[in-house]
């Protein structure tokens, strides 16, 4: 099978099994994070701040990231960004398991954490395309990203039933600190497991960069040229920086919310919800990777679409009393961001050039972590005053914007039409034209 040949090349099936525990962990921190700060203070407000304060230094330096990827190694910025974020998670286990941690030392870690995102982003995008040949590289990303889909499937349940099984007294203040440190300790060990066989991977000589000797600056200037010149690239960093305002606050403050006022079993409610997306990403992947990839000219019509389904799961969060019919809006919007990813990023990975990978993806990344602190700060401080109103308001705002881009025809199209006409892309492996 095309979809499991990469596991067959030493370097990415190390990669592949290096990232699996550290994707669960990762998955586990994210429930076990802002459950910690909703037991700490129960305010939702605080909790957009900490995603908040994660989201800026991430924004800031995610340029920076990418320009050291490209002149260095994709791979020497991956294992310095596990080993920080392994020492991170450790830190915070033992704050929380003795009940010293206050919510300084959460801002401090959610900062670090914004910092290491920035490089080790833009990386992980870059190393794909340095392990596997072009012919591999979209069955490759398909396997990464359906590894990834997976944990987000099995991390958010499992966080939960750890939180809820090492909860002490619930009539107590706070009574699943024991959980939390638990499930921060094991994301920890986690990241060992990344480290071990990040290094393990042996690289050939990096892409000839024409800008080494220009500085970190002029190197950056080169990848956001890159960016803003090629309109269908353009078009898709819009796209998920619109996706990125006005999703990503309301889910990530929203149903943790929704969950611990509305339902019964809080935490393991929000990992069932959290996990249902999880689990339809990975049947879009599963999709996406097992039938014909439509045209490209589809591309603008399927961004959109995706857009209409997680704004109508925004409606159903809104108005529903069973957890039963969040998991199933969660599961549907999942297949549909699933399926887009799967295409959207091959495409990318197949039209940017290998020596720019780093930059221009760093790019897209800025622009989307440039829109989630505002959407967590908005989206924590509205949710103080109705939770449903802003599921319903960013809802209504997706999918108006879904029937706004139909009647556009350069974002319908997503630019495609109009730049085949108008330039060409040269491709990052051969130097053949992409269009």
């Amino acid at each position: 099978m095309t979809f499991l040949k990469p596991l067959y090349e030493r370097n990415f099936r190390l990669l592949f099994i290096g990232s699996l525990l550290s994707y669960i962990g990762a998955q586990l921190t994210l429930i076990a994070f802002p459950w910690l700060v909703l037991q700490l203070t129960g305010d939702a407000l605080l909790m957009g701040s900490v995603i908040a304060v994660t989201a800026i230094p991430r924004a800031l330096f995610m340029l920076f990231g990418g320009a050291l990827t490209d002149k260095y190694s994709p791979k020497a910025v991956m294992l310095l960004s596990s080993w920080l974020r392994m020492i991170l998670m450790l830190l915070l286990a033992m704050l929380v398991y003795t009940d010293i941690v206050q919510m300084w030392m959460i801002f401090v870690v959610a900062f670090f954490f914004g910092v290491i995102d920035a490089f080790s982003w833009p990386a992980s995008s870059a190393l794909v395309p340095r392990l596997l040949k072009p012919q591999l590289l979209a069955a490759g990303n398909s396997l990464i990203q359906g590894l990834s889909q997976i944990s987000i499937a099995i991390g958010p349940v499992v966080a939960g039933l750890i939180i809820n099984l090492f909860a002490v007294d619930s009539d107590q203040e706070i009574a699943d600190l024991l959980g939390i440190s638990v499930v921060f300790g094991v994301d920890g060990l986690g990241f060992l497991f990344s480290i071990i066989s990040l290094s393990m991977i042996r690289l050939g000589d990096r892409p000839s960069a024409k800008d080494d000797t220009g500085g970190l600056l002029a190197s950056i200037r080169e990848g956001f040229l890159a960016t803003w010149s090629d309109l269908p690239v353009r078009i898709v960093t819009f796209i998920f920086a619109i996706f990125s305002l006005f999703f990503r606050g309301p889910y990530l403050i929203g149903i943790p919310v929704l969950c611990n006022t509305r339902f019964e079993d809080g935490a393991l409610a929000f990992g069932l919800v959290t996990s249902a997306f999880g689990v339809g990403s990975l049947l879009g992947i599963i999709v996406a990777g097992s039938f014909k990839r439509p045209g490209e000219h589809f591309l603008g019509r399927l961004a959109l679409f995706d857009l209409f389904v997680i704004g109508m799961s925004f409606i159903v969060y809104a108005i529903t009393d069973r957890v039963e019919i969040a998991m199933l809006a969660s599961m549907l919007s999942g297949f549909t961001d699933g399926y887009l990813v799967i295409l959207l990023i091959s495409w990318l990975q197949i039209r940017i050039p290998l020596r720019l990978m780093g930059r221009v993806m760093s790019m897209i990344m800025f622009f989307m972590q440039g829109m989630a602190p505002i959407s967590a700060a908005v989206a924590g401080a509205l949710i103080r005053v109705s939770l449903e109103g802003v599921f319903f308001a960013a809802g209504a705002i997706l999918m108006g914007l879904c029937v706004l881009g139909v009647f556009i025809p350069v974002i319908r199209e997503m630019g495609i039409k109009s730049a085949r006409g108008d330039s060409q892309v040269e491709n990052h492996h051969d130097g053949a034209k992409i269009l």
